[in-house]
């Protein structure tokens, strides 16, 4: 079954693929007029290297790109600048000031995911929530959450309708932060090598996929007329990209991404546009991704990963942090008059 929708679904690409790629992966000047430009990026607790310049060079880079729709992943300040020490809630600039920080690359209206409460953080609540921001109007129409033992979804995912001027139907926004790591969820240290040896990260992440599809795209009757985009730091792998990986084709650490690959309606976009052309989206590694549905597929123009001179991450010589983030940003173009 898994092999007959693989063939499936490159046949309906090389069926729709009528567009030609523009550009490389890494060209991504302003865009063309009459385009949409969605920019996706983690920017590693609330964009941690910004906090020393008040965001300038986080939001000169942002206009240098003049993007219609930002989505953010670690949308919170978290550690004082330069420091592994954790900040206060009441002292942290983000998520409180996101519609302040948006307003500086021309978006007006944003919304922010909840945090789920923690008792693993020293303030009550997770880190990492999710932020869209957009130079059109925004519904929130629903947040994911899940429910324990089997369902939990780490760091809610929300799935938003945005109403983009010249665009008859709403384009559907699914934000995704899958849980990171091998070990399972909830997993004592001392067990952690044992579940990950099980791949019970990957089972997990499998779980949140199937909650956040439950809740989403598969409320709709016919996703395959309707305009998704559903991005975000999946904290997996794709055995497309073995070919970088070499891994054992049979191996477990695909789970997640095959069910993406298989149980979804969605495509991954830069797959798509570069199936031979690995570019990495943290380290080596390519663990963010933007899928979307096949009207998207149709008006996309172009992808880019590559980094540039800004994002292009430096060690900060503090714990696991980089500057600016220790992911790269991914940044697609879609023509309007193609969004049907």
């Amino acid at each position: 079954m898994r092999a007959t929708n693989l063939i499936l679904k490159a046949i309906a690409m090389a069926l729709i693929l009528a567009f030609p790629a523009t550009g490389h992966a890494g060209n991504s000047s302003k865009p063309q007029k009459k385009t949409l430009r969605v920019l996706y990026w983690n920017i590693q607790n609330g964009m941690w290297a910004g906090q020393g310049d008040n965001y300038q060079q986080f939001v000169d880079w942002i206009n240098s790109k003049d993007p219609d729709i930002c989505l953010f992943e670690e949308g919170a300040t978290i550690y004082y600048t330069g420091t592994h020490d954790h900040m206060p809630n009441e002292e942290r600039y983000l998520p409180a000031h996101w519609g302040e920080l948006c307003a500086r690359w021309g978006h007006q209206y944003h919304f922010v995911v909840p945090r789920r409460p923690s008792t693993s953080t020293p303030y009550g609540l997770t880190n990492y929530p999710g932020v869209v921001t957009s130079r059109y109007p925004i519904d929130s129409i629903l947040i994911v959450k899940g429910s324990k033992p089997d369902s939990v979804v780490v760091n809610y995912s929300g799935w938003y309708q945005v109403h983009i001027e010249g665009v008859e139907k709403p384009l559907n926004i699914v934000t995704v932060h899958l849980k990171h790591g091998k070990f399972g969820y909830g997993v004592p240290h001392d067990q952690r090598g044992a579940s990950a040896e099980r791949y019970e990260g990957e089972q997990h992440r499998v779980k949140e996929l199937k909650c956040i599809l439950d809740h989403t795209v598969r409320k709709s009757k016919n996703p395959d007329e309707e305009l998704w985009i559903m991005a975000g730091d999946y904290n997996s792998y794709s055995r497309k990209d073995n070919y970088k990986y070499k891994w054992n084709n049979a191996s477990l650490g695909f789970q997640t991404q095959d069910y993406m690959i298989f149980n979804s309606p969605f495509f991954d976009l830069y797959d798509v546009c570069y199936p031979s052309d690995f570019l990495p989206t943290c380290g080596n590694l390519r663990i963010d991704y933007m899928y979307v549905s096949k009207p998207m597929v149709k008006a996309c123009i172009d992808i880019y990963q590559k980094p540039d001179d800004y994002t292009e991450r430096h060690h900060s010589g503090i714990s696991t942090f980089y500057i600016p983030s220790d992911h790269y940003p991914i940044i697609a173009d879609f023509k309007l008059s193609k969004m049907k």
